[in-house]
């Protein structure tokens, strides 16, 4: 299993941030789009070039959330749950392979490409799994997207397990998280 069989269009720093926190979202659930910027952390430009292009895939859907004047909405579609699931899937195999197939190697090492992707499946699926929040997650795939040597990479995981280690391990169908609870205070 290879980084290449990864869906390319959510696979970019600029795509991931909007389809996971969309898919956050109970099934048919939409976000204003001044929402979603502030979830995500990406620029107005970056946000709506990677909206058009996900639109266009047919993964996420733009409207209105009421009537002439309201704020546009965006939700993820069936597809794009069915392609972020189909992502996510191939991400659950790739750290196995990784660990099955070799040691870790030297930090000093210098980093490919395919290790930066390898490290950000990764990252995606501690995501999924509740290990990390929108921001830990945008911040460390900024970290691992720019890392050049291999003790760079394993910085942004230095404290999730390894996947394949889990006991229990079992994918997440659905990657809907409650939301947190608060403190109530005394009863």
């Amino acid at each position: 299993m290879s980084t290449g069989q990864l869906d390319p269009l959510i696979h970019h720093p600029g795509r991931l941030p909007i389809v996971a926190t969309l898919a956050a979202l109970p099934d048919g659930g939409a976000l204003s789009l001044t929402r979603l910027q502030d979830m995500t952390g990406l620029a107005p430009g970056s946000l709506i070039t990677g909206l058009r292009e996900l639109d266009h895939a047919g993964y996420v859907r733009t409207g209105k959330l009421g009537g002439h004047g309201a704020p546009t909405s965006v939700a993820l579609t069936r597809g794009g749950r069915a392609a972020l699931d189909g992502y996510t899937a191939v991400l659950r195999q790739l750290p196995r392979v990784a660990w099955e197939d070799h040691q870790a190697p030297a930090p000093g090492l210098r980093a490919g490409d395919a290790d930066r992707d390898a490290a950000a499946a990764a990252l995606g699926e501690h995501f999924a799994q509740g290990r990390l929040t929108l921001g830990e997650l945008h911040a460390r795939l900024d970290a691992t997207l720019t890392a050049t040597t291999h003790g760079e990479l394993s910085q942004a995981t230095r404290d999730l397990p390894h996947l394949t280690l889990l006991p229990g391990f079992q994918p997440r169908r659905h990657h809907h998280r409650p939301p947190p609870r608060r403190y109530q205070g005394p009863a």
